[in-house]
């Protein structure tokens, strides 16, 4: 009996010595012969153009192709869970809308996976939410627009789009200016196009969307405050904290838009730090190439980095907004 155990540890520490080497090397010999970005939203749309440019430009960088996959359905949820049943080598990635899809999948589909599961390596095209008036209202300012809709409750219309961060951040506003969703006569629409259309005909009197989508009736509209830490070069207006703080109000945590950009296998990363590292350097260098980046933003495809820490920290704070919201 003895004998026998003292095999079966032998054996086991033979497989770990040969195991070991065997981890080691998956680090030095990444990348794979073949990587695949996995895109959990339709082709053609703005995710599915982030990720084909950013794959033919990555590609070049890391030596080996990269094809490009749609697995559409379930608002990002068949994709995800798709990616999350991939190889966890390094040769599957998440190159798609990474927040809110995979928050909001996490909690309206009570799905298997969770932000756990993902290494968030960069959110390269944030477009933040832009409130924004009819051009021929008379409001100039969100604190004017506010007080309007304290003293006609319901009287305003907003167009938004049902569960999308636009509708969350008209809430959080509200609230700010102590105002209940009342307030204000709250129209949905089941595309962003439908509601910027319905705010450049003067259907409805201010919507609440992306900044870089709403670009296409720039002139139709008055910018009034961006849901963001940083002003926006394309629109004259303060961020909302801004603006709250010129109300004499206390700031608001900010609720990203969507945010496109990659994620890795928690696993990956966890097991192959140093193959992950790869990943992180190889894709801040091509958003480092003023050729890449010009050949983006020709597209009005946005080119920035905010590295895997400060990604991550900005989908986590925001589960913890959207999951209030979607518990209302």
């Amino acid at each position: 009996m003895k004998r026998r155990q003292f095999s079966a540890t032998a054996f086991g520490l033979t497989m770990i010595a040969a195991l070991t080497p065997l981890a080691a090397s998956a680090q030095s010999d990444w990348p794979p012969s073949r990587v695949t970005f996995v895109v959990a939203l339709g082709p053609g749309g703005s995710a599915d153009r982030t990720a084909r440019a950013l794959a033919q430009r990555l590609q070049d960088e890391i030596g080996v192709p990269i094809t490009v996959v749609n697995q559409k359905g379930g608002g990002g949820h068949v994709g995800q869970t798709y990616f999350t049943n991939m190889p966890k080598d390094g040769s599957f990635f998440l190159a798609s809308s990474i927040h809110p899809y995979i928050s909001n999948a996490i909690m309206d589909f009570d799905a298997d996976y969770s932000l756990d599961d993902f290494a968030f390596i960069n959110g390269q095209w944030n477009d933040h939410d832009l409130f924004a008036v009819n051009a021929d209202t008379p409001f100039e300012s969100m604190t004017e627009f506010m007080e309007a809709a304290k003293a006609n409750p319901g009287t305003l219309k907003v167009s938004v789009v049902p569960g999308s961060t636009g509708a969350i951040n008209l809430e959080l506003a509200l609230e700010a200016f102590g105002l209940d969703k009342d307030a204000v006569n709250i129209v949905t629409y089941q595309s962003g196009g439908a509601a910027r259309t319905a705010v450049a005909g003067g259907q409805v009197d201010m919507t609440v969307l992306a900044a870089d989508g709403t670009l296409s009736i720039k002139e139709m509209v008055r910018p009034l405050a961006i849901a963001s830490d940083e002003v926006d070069a394309n629109w004259d207006a303060p961020t909302l904290n801004a603006a709250l703080e010129d109300a004499g109000l206390d700031p608001l945590p900010v609720l990203a838009g969507s945010m496109r950009g990659l994620a890795a296998h928690a696993e990956f990363q966890q097991e192959h730090p140093e193959a992950f590292q790869k990943v992180v350097d190889a894709y801040k260098t091509v958003l480092e190439d003023e050729e890449f980046v010009a050949s983006l933003e020709a597209q009005n495809i946005g080119a920035e980095w905010l590295g895997p820490e400060r990604t991550t920290k900005i989908i986590r704070s925001n589960f913890d907004i959207l999951k209030r919201f979607n518990t209302e």
